[in-house]
């Protein structure tokens, strides 16, 4: 399903971008018959003829603990732009630099040649006249800075290793990049590629990291990024279609809490000097697969490594939907097998003949056997994420397992909790979903058990058929009332994320212009206005600033811990 609608969003942001181009050059021919005819079109001239005339970068400084350079990146469809610096940096007294040898800044009748034109204090903009060639434009520069308890990760990669254009086209994300990275403190060899599907076909890319001992990228090197972890593979999630930046953070969090998450932090990022904006830093998520074990993602992808569930809806049979294509099925996936577990012999075949087993102990529901496959525990916390969240992806993906060894003894493990940025009261439209909008995004009733409904009697979710199970349900509740205290920590850990979190949001929206969402595509808490009844109503903000984003997330956090309390 994701990679369809991936393929959907590509194809219409093509066609919306076929006719720049074209504009940009009859206005870059205009000029050069009139440069006075610039100042009539700052607004509309596509970035690719200011980047491709003018780049402008201010020098490293580690003085002013500004590690590597970073370039000036103007904006698309005008003439500002925006200079972005760490949090711990202190641009005051810095310059622009260039290594064009014609062009020149001039403003207030003072010309500056590189490494003289001052930026603006934070916050602030300063307006050069930029002459180049005897083309004269006027660019505007803003200063934007991050929070200073984010943490800055500067990646540089050696181009003729290859490219980044490259990179950021290959949808299979088979294509890498190699250099360095730099953060707290360290320095580190690394490769980096794309990752993600649906996510992989917005502007801000998600990317994963894999680091090595040195400059053969022969040997994987485990690296601390995060405290208290050390793995050689790292996420970097975008976040893109979340305009709060918080909904995995607090997700993450909470599944930390339960014994099933990952420990995360955010980190600014710049790639070859670009700013790339804020990104969530956390494991790769089958970075602690067990030597002796193996670990699995149900999914609906078709792959040599996956294999069907029976008796599961096939998400790409909907009748009378053909924009999904065919053959998206309700399948597990085999992510990744320990080294020890491989050299033992064990086959994908193993693999499933042992999964389907377990499937068929859950299907028997006269029967407690399934409790000898699957650890009780972690599934209903992981159970019970969906439901805080009320995560679209529970049927759709990104629903990750483990197990740990071989043995009878051995269970399948449920985590670790993976992906909601569609979550915590955003949502798909409808059509996607499959589902009436309220029920997704209403923090009251129960959720997992009524996926799909609109659309098979068959189950859509492997959860669903956990909860027909008596025992099951019983269990689901003893772990809430045992973890309570976590699930109401998410309104307060929403408050503690905005305050160290915020300059960076707000820089990263600089970035990406704030707009970047599709309201055909993602039903926001704008247009849904309150939702709900009695003290579960939802009463969400009008969205104009990252402040309400945020505040609308406290307030699904608040009241849907609220509902769960009362009904647990």
């Amino acid at each position: 399903m994701r990679k369809a609608i991936a393929a959907l969003l590509s194809l219409c942001l093509f066609v919306a971008l076929l006719a720049v181009p074209a504009f940009a050059a009859e206005k870059q021919a205009e000029a050069e018959q009139d440069p006075g005819v610039l100042a009539d079109v700052l607004g509309v001239l596509d970035s690719a003829y200011v980047g491709s005339n003018i780049k402008l970068y201010v020098p490293a400084d580690k003085s002013a603990g500004l590690q590597t350079k970073t370039k000036v990146k103007f904006h698309y469809n005008d003439l500002n732009g925006a200079v972005y610096f760490p949090g711990n940096v202190d641009p005051s007294g810095m310059c622009f630099s260039w290594n064009d040898p014609d062009l020149t800044l001039s403003k207030g009748g003072k010309t500056y040649k590189s490494g003289k034109a001052p930026i603006a204090p934070v916050g602030q903009s300063v307006t050069y006249q930029a002459n180049s060639g005897g083309v004269v434009t006027l660019l505007t520069i803003k200063t934007v800075r991050g929070s200073s308890e984010v943490g800055a990760l500067f990646l540089t990669v050696d181009e003729k290793k290859g490219t980044i254009k490259a990179m950021n086209n290959d949808p299979d994300h088979e294509h890498s990049c190699y250099g360095k990275a730099m953060f707290d403190g360290k320095t580190k060899y690394m490769s980096i590629k794309g990752r993600g599907n649906s996510t992989w076909v917005f502007p801000k890319k998600p990317y994963n990291i894999t680091f090595y001992d040195d400059a053969t990228y022969d040997g994987k090197d485990g690296v601390k990024m995060v405290k208290g972890v050390k793995a050689k593979k790292w996420s970097l999630v975008a976040n893109h279609l979340d305009n709060s930046l918080l909904r995995n953070k607090i997700a993450m969090d909470l599944a930390d809490d339960l014994g099933i998450g990952m420990k995360t932090r955010f980190m600014d990022v710049w790639l070859n000097g670009t700013f790339l904006g804020n990104y969530l830093v956390t494991p790769k998520n089958d970075y602690n697969t067990p030597d002796d074990g193996y670990a699995l993602e149900n999914d609906n992808y078709i792959d040599a490594d996956s294999f069907m569930l029976p008796g599961m809806f096939e998400i790409g049979t909907i009748p009378g939907v053909t924009v999904l294509g065919s053959g998206y099925n309700n399948r597990i996936a085999i992510k990744d097998v320990g080294d020890t577990a491989k050299a033992n012999g064990l086959t994908n075949k193993d693999i499933e003949k042992h999964f389907l087993k377990a499937w068929a102990a859950v299907e028997d529901f006269s029967s407690e056997e399934y409790q000898q496959y699957f650890d009780m525990d972690s599934w209903a916390k992981l159970y019970l994420m969906y439901e805080m969240g009320k995560s679209y992806d529970c049927y759709a993906g990104s629903l990750l397992m483990h197990r740990d060894g071989l043995s009878e003894s051995d269970k399948l493990i449920a985590g670790p909790a993976w992906d909601y940025d569609i979550a915590f009261g955003r949502t798909l439209h409808k059509f996607f979903v499959g589902i009436s909008e309220p029920m997704q995004i209403n923090a009251e009733g129960w959720y997992v058990d009524h996926i799909g409904a609109d659309l098979s009697n068959q189950p859509i979710s492997l959860m669903q058929e956990l909860h027909k199970h008596q025992s099951f349900r019983d269990h689901v509740a003893k772990i809430y009332n045992e973890y309570e205290w976590a699930f109401k920590d998410c309104a307060a850990n929403v408050d503690r994320q905005k305050a160290l979190l915020r300059d960076s949001a707000l820089m990263n929206n600089e970035r990406w212009l704030t707009n970047n969402l599709c309201a055909d595509y993602v039903v926001a808490p704008n247009t849904m206005r309150a939702i709900g009844t009695g003290k579960y109503r939802l009463n969400y903000q009008i969205t104009t600033t990252w402040d309400d984003y945020v505040a609308n997330l406290k307030e699904w956090c608040t009241k849907r811990t609220m509902w769960l309390s009362d009904h647990t």
